[in-house]
């Protein structure tokens, strides 16, 4: 775990319980809450991922719970095995549906990909180009008229 300290907010999504309860505490939709100690991820404060969406059916199955837009803020530690992050101060949003909490993972994934580099030899627009990839779990792709592409790894 790592006790990262950081002032800015942040924006993750959260699971709740159906009853929108989380560790005993009761929340309620468009609320804000303040933990009166500090912020340890896995052990107090207010808990929420704030990388890939998806990661917070680690914690909360998608039938059954209920998962909102937050914003946390105040002191924030960072949990050293995925995006889980504690706050001491949780603003509830929106609340996301199972397919608006895979539109949010689509989009950040989305939001990361880069295109390849034409310099690349990867990257071929010539006739009858190839592509070959040979590191570990290595992709390849061709398309269009005599394309070629290998992967092995």
């Amino acid at each position: 775990m790592s006790d990262e300290q950081k002032q800015e907010p942040i924006q993750s999504v959260k699971g709740f319980n159906a009853d929108m309860t989380c560790r005993g505490f009761q929340f309620e939709p468009n609320g804000t809450y303040t933990h009166s100690g500090d912020a340890v991820a896995c052990e107090s404060g207010f808990h929420a991922v704030s990388g890939y969406p998806l990661e917070v059916l680690k914690y909360y199955p998608p039938a059954g719970s209920r998962f909102f837009h937050v914003e946390q803020s105040g002191q924030l530690a960072t949990h050293a095995e995925d995006s889980k992050v504690a706050s001491t101060v949780l603003k509830i949003g929106a609340e996301l549906s199972l397919a608006g909490l895979i539109r949010l993972a689509v989009e950040y994934t989305t939001s990361r990909c880069k295109p390849i580099d034409p310099t690349s030899p990867a990257w071929s627009t010539e006739t009858n180009g190839a592509a070959v990839e040979t590191i570990k779990n290595g992709a390849a792709t061709a398309s269009g008229d005599s394309g070629a592409a290998t992967a092995s790894g």
